[in-house]
């Protein structure tokens, strides 16, 4: 599943191609790609609208469209989604599942395979993102405002940081990244993560999210996006040698979740 540096390298590609543009239309091909509306009122509502904005909230892509009302269209691309940029006159695509027809003569297409994609029009986001943590590259994600956070979670380290309402924008992949830069074993309890490792663990998700961003994310393993280069140090790395200690990395199950970790370099604690 895309994670938010997979994501804020669509809204990068999206902003430098349909910002300011006006929409005339769109075509729903798969009628429940569309929340909170109906199909036919989520193209009604974009006809004639502009683009001022392309921006992230956690795994969502953010639109912000004015017109006759300031509307905010948010897609979450979940397992295969992707939205492109191309021209109108091409085709539609066996996976196509929503076009928005631009003034430019292009069009935006959400292609999702396995159709577990959604698009959600409002003009409210709070309808869409009032659930979301905080987002994790931004100034209020500090190192004390983490410790605060952790000081009061009991369950293990690894699905609180996937829990979206906690952190917004973490998946998978880069919490394990996280977790082995930090040296912290997934199953560690939250608040039982010692201070340094607090610390530690802060200065990792910044950097890996950071680096990976810089990187346009990843498709290594699920073929995530195309053309992402970073390469995971312990995600997917199952029999491999730790890249720090050499030690052979495992894949062991936490919270129903594939994951990679080292069990020299991340010690399981005490019961």
């Amino acid at each position: 599943m895309p994670e938010l540096p997979e994501v804020e390298s669509t809204v990068q590609y999206l902003k430098e191609r349909v910002t300011g543009l006006s929409i005339e239309g769109a075509t729903v091909l798969w009628d429940r790609t569309i929340a909170l509306t109906s199909p036919h009122a989520f193209c009604h509502q974009l006809a004639g609208s502009q683009i001022a904005d392309v921006f992230r909230r956690g795994k969502l892509v953010g639109l912000r469209i004015v017109g006759k009302r300031e509307q905010y269209l948010y897609t979450h691309l979940r397992m295969s989604g992707s939205l492109d940029v191309m021209a109108k006159a091409l085709p539609i695509a066996p996976h196509d599942r929503v076009v928005i027809f631009l003034s430019n003569g292009k069009t935006i297409r959400f292609n999702d395979t396995r159709k577990f994609g959604r698009m959600y029009l409002t003009t409210s986001p709070d309808d869409v993102v009032a659930k979301l943590g905080i987002e994790p590259l931004s100034p209020e994600f500090t190192a004390d405002a983490l410790r605060a956070m952790l000081s009061s979670k009991k369950g293990a380290i690894k699905p609180l940081l996937l829990n979206q309402s906690f952190i917004a924008g973490l998946g998978n992949i880069y919490v394990d990244e996280s977790l082995w830069r930090a040296k912290i074993h997934p199953l560690t309890p939250a608040n039982r993560v010692p201070s340094p490792k607090q610390g530690a663990l802060h200065e990792a998700i910044r950097a890996v999210l950071s680096e990976a961003v810089s990187l346009l994310g990843t498709d290594f393993g699920d073929g995530v996006v195309d053309g992402g280069m970073y390469t995971p140090a312990v995600y997917g790395q199952n029999g491999q040698p730790c890249g720090r200690c050499g030690t052979v990395i495992r894949r062991v199950v936490v919270g129903q979740r594939g994951t990679h970790l080292c069990p020299s370099c991340q010690r399981k604690p005490r019961s």
